[in-house]
């Protein structure tokens, strides 16, 4: 796993002239972007409407992060649930590294206020905890493009290096939460199914009630089927109904069973494709 998550995924960008990403540009999500299209397709950030504009055809790929192993499941999970139709083509999990970012005339000392995208700052709560106990706490959207619009010393965000710069800004901290236990998992989605490698992944959604999950997952084990992870989702219907994301070693093109399966009426495929973990 250590290798898998140090080094993006190959893929194939052959039919991909653009790739939307959740701006604005300095973020996690750009960085992992560049790292997964460092050549060929121009790479637009999106502050809104990305979803939105993969559903249309606006773009050809995107990339959102889904689960983080500090947090769990992203909000932008639930977006990409909601889309009518939606095509996984890679996984690119990655260990993250969050830098502590301020204007260049800022010290450590300065920092009464620090800012993060809501994931980051539950990714470095015991960090600031630690560090920064009396700081002030503030959950927004492209931080660090804040804090360079400011530029006032008494601010810093949680970012990459990337961030700094971007924006001519400073690391006051680097190297902060790093390791295995703190790594995002970020989807691309595009048009055409990953072909096998033999090393893949399968995501299907079930919906479910509580009733009957249990034998749907037997079912699932007694046809040979490996599960490696599920998670939960709310419906939005009722209290006793969810959504179930479910990942399958292997891919469909490869296993009978998971083409037997992706076939029901109940289940939802969201991609199959290659396995980074």
């Amino acid at each position: 796993m250590n290798k898998l998550i140090r080094q993006p995924p190959i893929i194939d960008a052959s039919d991909i002239k653009k790739v939307g990403f959740i701006g604005p540009e300095g973020t996690w999500t750009h960085q992992a972007t560049l790292e997964l299209f460092s050549n060929g397709p121009g790479l637009v950030p999106f502050k809104d409407g990305l979803f939105e504009a993969y559903a249309s055809g606006m773009v050809d790929a995107i990339c959102a992060p889904v689960t983080t192993s500090l947090v769990g499941t992203t909000p932008y999970l639930d977006q990409i649930l909601a889309l009518p139709s939606v095509t996984v083509i890679a996984e690119y999990p990655r260990m993250l590294s969050y830098s502590l970012i301020a204007s260049k005339d800022a010290t450590f000392s300065s920092i009464t206020k620090v800012l993060g995208h809501p994931v980051a700052l539950q990714e470095v709560r015991a960090w600031i905890d630690e560090n920064m106990p009396g700081v002030e706490r503030e959950s927004r959207l492209g931080t660090v493009a804040y804090v360079a619009e400011e530029n006032s010393p008494k601010l810093a965000a949680f970012g990459p290096g990337l961030g700094a710069k971007l924006y001519n800004l400073q690391e006051l901290r680097t190297g902060i939460e790093e390791g295995l236990h703190n790594v995002t998992r970020w989807w691309v989605l595009g048009k055409d199914i990953a072909r096998p490698t033999g090393f893949d992944r399968t995501t299907i959604v079930l919906r479910s009630d509580e009733a009957s999950i249990s034998s749907q997952l037997a079912t699932f084990v007694n046809s040979g089927l490996s599960i490696l992870n599920i998670y939960e989702r709310p419906t939005c219907e009722r209290l006793d109904i969810h959504q179930y994301v479910i990942d399958f070693a292997g891919h469909v093109e490869a296993e009978s069973q998971l083409a037997q399966l992706v076939s029901r009426d109940d289940i939802r495929m969201l991609g199959s494709y290659p396995r980074r973990y």
